[in-house]
């Protein structure tokens, strides 16, 4: 149970914080850095 609460709370955060950088910088949209979700 404590696995899938971190689970999701981290793919949450990842597509919060994906929307959050695409909206503040959208001049670069091809390249979206997914280096936050490995820990």
């Amino acid at each position: 149970m404590f696995m899938w609460c971190e689970r999701i709370s981290a793919t949450l955060a990842g597509v919060v914080v994906g929307l959050w950088y695409g909206h503040t910088f959208p001049s670069e949209d091809d390249k979206k850095p997914k280096d936050n979700k490995k820990k």
